[in-house]
């Protein structure tokens, strides 16, 4: 390998007046490693006359850059990797200079940090070059922006896994102190019982409902309604009165109000983020087939990941860019299990295999199938082996056709 092979110049230290000169308008590739801050890229051509390595501190030092390529007037290729939002800024400005923009696959990348240089090590210089070896082997594809329904899903979808995970650690110290202050009122009413949530940020503790035992029956039964029975009103002021658990001094009262309250604006601001979800599917005529199979929650998370069924050639592919194609690891008599490749987004994954469960649930020839070749040591291989079978079907129904249980599972 080359001495100073990985050299960076600043962006400010480059002659661009003589890059474009030996460019001679020429197509160039200008791959990016994206960062934070300190950004690195590499504009090369194909015949190997440029190859200029640059860092540049983004965003101080950003419209220079783009300033530099837009005066070397020549067709450049942007080739960025799918890592997280940092490049997002960036790659918006690129598209907005009319550059072509080229996404490279992370994976891929670090897959390959050994084949050119024989070097297992990774940095920043030495992705850019990578990234620029494996676009002009043909392995990246033209990056096809979100539009404007699909960004809107996708912040919708952001917002109610927001709330929906802070519901859930509140609901976890909830339990926690309770099991200090009031143990018993677990066994009567569920952690994410409203009537326990407005309980407790009226009266905030064990204590304070028995001092007013009357009022707070009448306040059970108007917030639980038909859904609480007077045994079940009578046994929760019963055992606040006769609690085992440790009396709540000032602060820790406040707290369990706090938390409370934190509790009911999560669980508020998810129920209206889900609402605005479900509505966005169910004003598209196109997908209401598609939530009525998998939820409309989870058709918005697809779509939202860049999931649509629509936009993919077959079945295949479709179930390929979920991560639930098979790999398998075999070498000489050893032949390994099969495995889902898990590439591709887990958030789709992860809500696709809860409407698996739902659909083996309420489906009677999905159930009969699953229970048929169910193994009780491992079930959770049937769930994934039903799972993999639904995403091939949402192609097709997400092409128009009925959803039919019995053209994929044969009883």
């Amino acid at each position: 390998m080359k001495k100073h092979t990985y050299r960076s110049k600043n962006v400010n230290k480059i002659n661009f007046t003589q890059v474009k000169e030996r460019l001679a308008n020429e197509s160039a590739v200008f791959a990016i490693d994206i960062a934070k801050e300190k950004q690195y890229g590499l504009l090369s051509n194909a015949s190997g006359t440029v190859s200029e390595l640059i860092w540049w501190t983004h965003p101080e030092q950003t419209v220079e850059l783009l300033n530099a390529l837009k005066g070397l007037e020549c067709q450049i290729d942007i080739v960025i990797e799918s890592t997280g939002t940092y490049g997002d800024a960036l790659r918006f400005q690129f598209r907005t200079c009319g550059f072509e923009i080229y996404q490279m696959n992370a994976k891929r990348v670090k897959d390959a940090s050994e084949i050119y240089d024989g070097v297992p090590s990774m940095h920043d210089a030495k992705s850019a070059m990578i990234i620029t070896r494996l676009h002009r082997d043909g392995l990246s594809k033209p990056w096809i922006e979100l539009n404007n329904d699909e960004r809107t899903m996708n912040a919708l979808r952001r917002e109610y896994d927001m709330h929906q995970s802070q519901y859930q650690r509140n609901q976890n110290r909830l339990e926690a102190y309770l099991s200090r202050h009031w143990p018993e009122v677990g066994y009567l009413l569920s952690l994410n019982s409203v009537t326990l949530e407005k309980l407790l940020i009226e009266y905030g503790s064990p204590a304070g409902i028995a001092t007013d035992a009357e009022n707070a029956a009448k306040s059970m039964r108007l917030w639980g309604r038909n859904l609480l029975s007077d045994a079940k009103i009578e046994a929760v002021i019963s055992c606040a009165c006769n609690t085992l658990g440790q009396p709540c001094i000032e602060s820790e009262l406040r707290y369990l109000q706090a938390l409370a309250k934190e509790m009911q604006h999560s669980r508020l601001q998810q129920k209206q983020a889900k609402q605005a979800l479900e509505e966005s599917i169910k004003s598209n005529d196109d997908l209401k087939e598609l939530g009525a199979l998998i939820g409309m929650v989870t058709t918005a998370v697809l779509f939202s990941c860049h999931l649509d069924p629509r936009k993919y050639d077959c079945a295949r592919s479709y179930q390929k860019a979920l991560g639930l194609n098979l790999k398998e690891k075999s070498s000489g008599r050893h032949v390994g299990q099969l495995r889902i490749t898990k590439r591709g987004s887990s958030v789709a994954r992860n809500y696709l295999y809860f409407a698996t469960l739902r659909l083996i649930k309420n489906n009677a020839v999905v159930k009969a199938w699953y229970l048929n070749k169910v193994d009780p040591r491992a079930k959770n291989k049937t769930v994934i082996a039903v799972m993999r079978k639904l995403s091939k079907a949402l192609w097709y129904v997400g092409r128009g056709d009925r959803f039919d249980a019995t053209k994929l599972f044969t009883v």
